[in-house]
C-alpha cells in the first residue's frame, strides 16, 4: 500500500512539474514562478531561446492597442457611397452573370 501511495505522489509531482514546463512564452519571462524555476533546475522545463534578429525586426515595436473583449469598436469615419437604383440594378446583373459563369464552370446548371 505504501509503495502505491509513494508512486502516486511521485506521479502527481512529476505531472505538476510537467505542467510548469508547458507554460506560455509570456509566463516564461524573468518574473516566472518559483515552481517553474524548480522545473527548469530539475531539467523538466527550459527557458525559451532568444528570438532571431529577423524575427525581432519584423515585430511591431511598442504596445499594441488591442480591443478588449466585449467592447464595441468605434464607427468608421468614412461612410460608404449610397448607390442609385440604376447602379444597384447594374451591380445585381453583374453578380448574376458572374454566378451563372461560375455555375457553368462547375458543371452545374444555373
Amino acid at each position: 500500500m505504501r509503495f502505491v501511495l509513494k508512486h502516486a505522489i511521485l506521479i502527481a509531482s512529476l505531472s505538476l512539474l510537467a505542467a510548469c514546463a508547458t507554460t506560455s512564452h509570456e509566463q516564461a519571462s524573468e518574473n516566472s514562478s518559483p515552481l517553474r524555476a524548480m522545473a527548469v533546475w530539475a531539467g523538466f522545463a527550459t527557458n525559451p531561446p532568444e528570438a532571431a534578429d529577423f524575427v525581432k525586426a519584423s515585430r511591431p515595436q511598442g504596445n499594441l492597442d488591442y480591443l478588449p473583449v466585449g467592447v464595441t469598436p468605434a464607427e468608421p469615419t468614412v461612410k460608404a457611397k449610397k448607390l442609385t437604383p440604376a447602379e444597384l440594378k447594374a451591380l445585381e446583373d453583374e453578380l448574376e452573370v458572374s454566378r451563372q459563369k461560375n455555375a457553368t464552370a462547375a458543371g452545374v446548371t444555373p
